[in-house]
Formats: structure tokens, C-alpha cells, sequence
């Protein structure tokens, strides 16, 4: 099949589930069964998009565009979003303020894509709690952390993951690479337990 036509018709899908994930948002407001439907639909645009910027990144090149920004509003905005869709969860998810910086310089729109591809990994794993957060790098930049409570990576999974999520951060890391430096994804064990996510941005 010609790419550019694979796209299109990824696209078509994608919009048609934005139809389906609004009507299933008014129906799990009055009923509860109706919740886990509306998080699979969820998952499932939000994979459609993940594939159609990774598209994007191998045909044309993916390029950020970089403001300044406040990264604690940004995350304080991105937990509400995630917790309304995700509202049958009974995992806490909250922003850790620690060494935060009070201005950030990254593309808003690409760094909640790749945030949203590592919570809904996190969420997979975590036991009760998982924490968000942002702190300056030495040598410049910032380095957005998701980190759950969970047994950590390298564990039996039951359900294999694909990797796209973890091709999604690094192309969009790799967007906002400046010069000689360059972004970075990274997934490891925490030194006290579970898996942490590291989003490293020039």
C-alpha cells in the first residue's frame, strides 16, 4: 500500500475515534461500565496519534517548536487531563515538585504526547501511586520524570509491549535536539523501586 495513502486512512481512524472517545466521555458520566470502555478508547487514539507523529518524523521530520514555558502549570494541567480520562483508576497521580524550575524551553504539544505514552506505561505497572515531575539539567535544559511504584522494568509482562511508546519519546527528543546537544529518552530501575521514566530535553 503507498504510505502516503496508509496515512490518510490512519488519519480517517484517528478522527473517527475523537467522535467515539467524545460520546463515550458523556456516556461514563452516567454510567460507570462505560468508564473502562471510554480508557480503551483512549489508549487506542492515543496510539493512532503516536504512530501518525512517528510517521511524520520518518517522512518529513519531525521539528519542535520551542517556548517558554512553565513546567509546573504544564504538568499541573497534564495530571487533571490524564485523571478525567482515566477516571476509573484508583492510582494517585501527582506532580513532584521537587527542583522544579519555574521556566522551561520545549514544545508544549510534542512533550504531553511522549508524558502521555510513559503514563499510560507507568499506569500498566503501578501499584497505588505514580509522580510526574521536572528538574534543570547541568549542562542546560530540562528533564521531565515519570515514576511509578511498580515492580519495576525487566519484570514478566503479561501483555508485551510494542515499543511504541519509547520510539515516540526518542523522536521527539531527537526534535528538539539544539546544536551539539542532544534530547534522550531513557526507562530505568529506581534506586527505591519502580520503573522511572526520564524525558532529557536540551
Amino acid at each position: 500500500m503507498d504510505p502516503k495513502l496508509a496515512a490518510i486512512i490512519i488519519h480517517d481512524i484517528k478522527n473517527s475515534l475523537g467522535v467515539l472517545e467524545g460520546e463515550l466521555r458523556r456516556l461514563s458520566e452516567d454510567v460507570p461500565p462505560a468508564q473502562q470502555a471510554h480508557v480503551t478508547c483512549l489508549a487506542l487514539q492515543e496510539k493512532l496519534i503516536a504512530f501518525l507523529t512517528l510517521y511524520k518524523a520518518d517522512s518529513q521530520g519531525l521539528r519542535a517548536q520551542v517556548e517558554a514555558v512553565s513546567p509546573l502549570d504544564f504538568l499541573d494541567a497534564l495530571v487533571r487531563e490524564h485523571g478525567v480520562n482515566r477516571n476509573g483508576s484508583d492510582i494517585t497521580l501527582e506532580v513532584d515538585e521537587t527542583g522544579m524550575p519555574i521556566i522551561g524551553f520545549f514544545d508544549e504539544h510534542l512533550v504531553a504526547l511522549a508524558l502521555e505514552a510513559a503514563l499510560q506505561n507507568a499506569s500498566r505497572f503501578a501499584r497505588a501511586h505514580i509522580a510526574v515531575g521536572c528538574r534543570n539539567q547541568d549542562e542546560g535544559g530540562v528533564v521531565f520524570t515519570v515514576r511509578d511504584d511498580g515492580p519495576g522494568i525487566g519484570t514478566q509482562e503479561k501483555k508485551p509491549s510494542t515499543g511504541l511508546g519509547m520510539d515516540l519519546c526518542n523522536a521527539i527528543a531527537t526534535a528538539h535536539n539544539k546544536e551539539t546537544r542532544y534530547g534522550e529518552a531513557r526507562l530505568s530501575n529506581h534506586a527505591d523501586g519502580g520503573a522511572l521514566f526520564e524525558l532529557s530535553l536540551p
